[in-house]
């Protein structure tokens, strides 16, 4: 099941990959937290069996590369050239092997708002994608395209930008038809679309008070069925939104 960030999410990587300079590897992934950026892309590392690293606040480059190769099971060597080398090479290998399969290849980093803020990290990501000329995936919380704008150097080279976006109706009624076991009728679905306030996980809270009304109907759960039971809560206010008949 696609949501639009998740095909938005994909559309960003494609053009990366149809990129027409070379050293155009990066891509910025950005939007509030909460809009399943960190979720889209583990999913999109775990089906294709990408590197994923999560940023440190208190990261070096050392520590990074380290991670890295961690990724890709090697034993970091005692120096820094040598670990950098290392990085260059397994990138490199799995990267060719991923072009053999017909597969996509990615670095991918999480919480990158920490990266974006140290010149050394972002170095080292430019040097590793200028020799292994593979896509760069930097996912943050909305604070990252003004961090890359630090480093000219590398905003020129980021070919893709991707916002995640509150879920649409469509996605919210996708997620309904994808998991909800009950039938519900479409006042309610817009009523649960609007209190989630596009969160997929008050969507899912709400489905879960909805099924357990619904069981115990024949018919397409309504409003006036889930009249004074609690729907979800909501993350603007913090209190939770009970049902009015």
């Amino acid at each position: 099941m696609r949501l639009s960030n998740t095909a938005a999410f994909m559309s960003g990587y494609e053009v990366v990959e149809r990129r027409g300079a070379a050293e155009n590897c990066f891509m910025v992934v950005d939007g509030k937290p909460g809009y399943g950026k960190t979720s889209t892309a583990q999913w999109f590392a775990i089906s294709n069996n990408l590197p994923f690293i999560r940023a440190k606040r208190e990261w070096r480059p050392s520590w990074m590369l380290r991670e890295l190769l961690e990724t890709v099971q090697t034993a970091p060597a005692h120096s820094y050239e040598k670990i950098f080398q290392q990085v260059i090479e397994a990138m490199g290998k799995r990267s060719a092997i991923a072009a053999v399969e017909d597969k996509p290849f990615a670095i991918i980093v999480d919480e990158a708002d920490h990266v974006v803020g140290s010149s050394a990290l972002m170095e080292t990501l430019r040097d590793i994608s200028d020799l292994v000329e593979v896509p760069i995936l930097l996912i943050g919380m909305g604070r990252i395209s003004a961090g890359i704008k630090r480093f000219p150097q590398i905003a020129s080279r980021a070919e893709s930008h991707v916002e995640f976006k509150p879920l649409t109706l469509s996605d919210t009624r996708a997620l309904v038809e994808q998991r909800c076991e009950v039938p519900i009728d479409g006042d309610l679905l817009q009523l649960l679309h609007d209190k989630a306030e596009g969160y997929a996980r008050e969507v899912l809270t709400g489905l879960a008070a909805i099924e357990r009304t619904g069981k115990r109907l024949d018919h397409p759960v309504t409003v006036a069925d889930m009249a004074g039971q609690e729907l979800l809560v909501q993350r603007s206010t913090g209190h939770a939104f009970t049902v009015r008949g």
